[in-house]
């Protein structure tokens, strides 16, 4: 019988403002394309204006209005070209020890670091620079003589994409300062558009981009607080480490999937969940706290919505709902082994592989665990996601992982006969909370985005956070 989820929705607007932050394993499901030229308005007035909750209060009581967002969207770059506006603002960031004034400069600037800071090279040659160890901003905008921002509401190229936004320089000064990061800093409702179009298949129903969009706004906003709680520089990354974003998007669907469900997040005891997604589930959930490791500032991953429980699967026409991998016995003995080297000490000496079995499972049997056992008798215990990692190791002197040989989930079972080793699994990615190909699915079927997210994360409760 199905259990009955027990969301729960208020229709009391809060009145204060929250932030989120992390990191997870997140997986895009296709060749999503990002769309371009839909521009939004940024001002130098988005700013942070969150504190931790004084005692007493929820952590969900402390948003005043639409948070920001930080995204990085490079790392480790020598130099880079902006482009977009006809002008920018650059100025250094608030609280820097900096001397030089904020400037209105014509695009487009091609940026550097190095031992004299930050430099700004205008098409002319003409440079400006703001110092060692000052990071810079660099703003969309019609321009002033003093530098003022006048919020143009042009998105900013970078790289030849477009964002949302305005950006951030950050070299490592204490490293490498010939090499910064760069992260553009929005309201999250114009990033959601930018992660929607990436995450999902443009032409799919609007209520599994509905349900998504409340997922990447709890996950985005979560992840944001435990970055300001950290003191990190930014809140999410533009890839799978966090949530897949391709910068400023007017994919139709994804814009109002993002306008209807505004403010909309997921709670559980008065805190957000981290509101984890994926791509298959394959029939069965995954819980969190069994897929991730419980050390110390992750005891977010007990929360109750993200443990696997039964519920409704639509992802049957997902193409990896069902796959099977064969490979060869020596290439799965020698990738354990590297993984060993790398993050289990204890497995380095693994001695041949005999055999891999489901150790302990949810309530819905899908794996936690794996027991691996080698020839010499000796036996290892890894979790499904660390078991999939070390299946999936690269090695030199072997075939590299392709979407043919890799090892798609950590839901399978496994046959090892002479030679080979063949794996049968089920799904893609690691199958905590919504199952982007059962959303597609129960769309498809009529349901609605709150119907889903009943389904998803059962036992949360979705409120209006601004």
């Amino acid at each position: 019988m199905m259990r009955q989820s027990t969301v729960q929705t208020t229709g009391t607007r809060a009145r204060r403002r929250v932030w989120g932050s992390a990191a997870a394993l997140i997986v895009c499901v296709a060749g999503c394309e990002t769309i371009n030229n839909v521009t939004a308005s940024v001002t130098d007035t988005v700013k942070d204006a969150v504190t931790p909750p004084p005692p007493g209060k929820r952590e969900v009581d402390v948003y005043a209005g639409e948070p920001d967002v930080r995204v990085r969207i490079a790392k480790s770059q020598r130099e880079a070209a902006v482009s977009g506006p006809q002008r920018f603002v650059v100025r250094a960031v608030a609280g820097s020890r900096s001397a030089v004034r904020p400037a209105s400069l014509p695009g487009p600037l091609m940026i550097v670091s190095g031992d004299r800071g930050v430099v700004m090279r205008e098409a002319t040659g003409k440079e400006m620079s703001f110092g060692f160890g000052v990071d810079v901003e660099v703003l969309a905008s019609d321009g002033t003589p003093d530098g003022a921002a006048e919020a143009a509401g042009e998105s900013i190229y970078l790289a030849g994409k477009a964002y949302p936004g305005f950006l951030t320089i950050r070299p490592s000064w204490n490293d490498t300062p010939a090499q910064f990061d760069v992260t553009v800093s929005m309201p999250v409702e114009a990033y959601l558009p930018g992660v929607l179009s990436k995450e999902l298949i443009k032409d799919w129903p609007r209520q599994a981009f509905e349900a998504q969009a409340v997922a990447a706004r709890t996950y985005a906003l979560q992840e944001r607080s435990r970055a300001r709680r950290e003191g990190r520089t930014s809140d999410v990354e533009d890839s799978t480490a966090d949530q897949v974003f391709g910068g400023t998007s007017n994919l139709v669907v994804a814009v109002e999937a993002t306008r209807a469900t505004r403010g909309m997040v997921l709670t559980d005891n008065g805190k957000l969940i981290r509101a984890y997604f994926s791509s298959t589930c394959g029939g069965r959930a995954a819980s969190a706290a069994e897929t991730w490791p419980m050390k110390s500032g992750r005891e977010f991953n007990k929360a109750g919505p993200l443990q696997g429980q039964p519920r409704t699967i639509a992802c049957q026409r997902a193409p990896l709902y069902r796959w099977t991998v064969v490979r060869p016995l020596d290439d799965v003995t020698a990738r354990l082994r590297a993984f060993g080297r790398g993050k289990k000490p204890e497995m380095a000496t693994l001695g041949r592989l005999r055999t891999i079995q489901p150790a302990t499972r949810n309530s819905v049997q899908r794996p936690n665990s794996y027991t691996i056992a080698d020839s010499a008798g000796h036996e290892y215990t890894l979790t499904a996601e660390e078991l999939r990692e070390a299946l999936n190791w690269p090695l030199t002197g072997f075939p590299p992982i392709t979407r043919d040989n890799r090892i798609h989930s950590g839901d399978f079972e496994v046959l090892i006969y002479g030679t080979e080793v063949r794996f049968a699994g089920r799904g893609f990615g690691h199958g905590v909370g919504l199952c982007q190909w059962c959303a597609k699915g129960m769309a498809d079927s009529g349901m609605d985005w709150r119907s889903m997210i009943e389904q998803f994360y059962p036992g949360a409760t979705v409120i209006k956070l601004y």
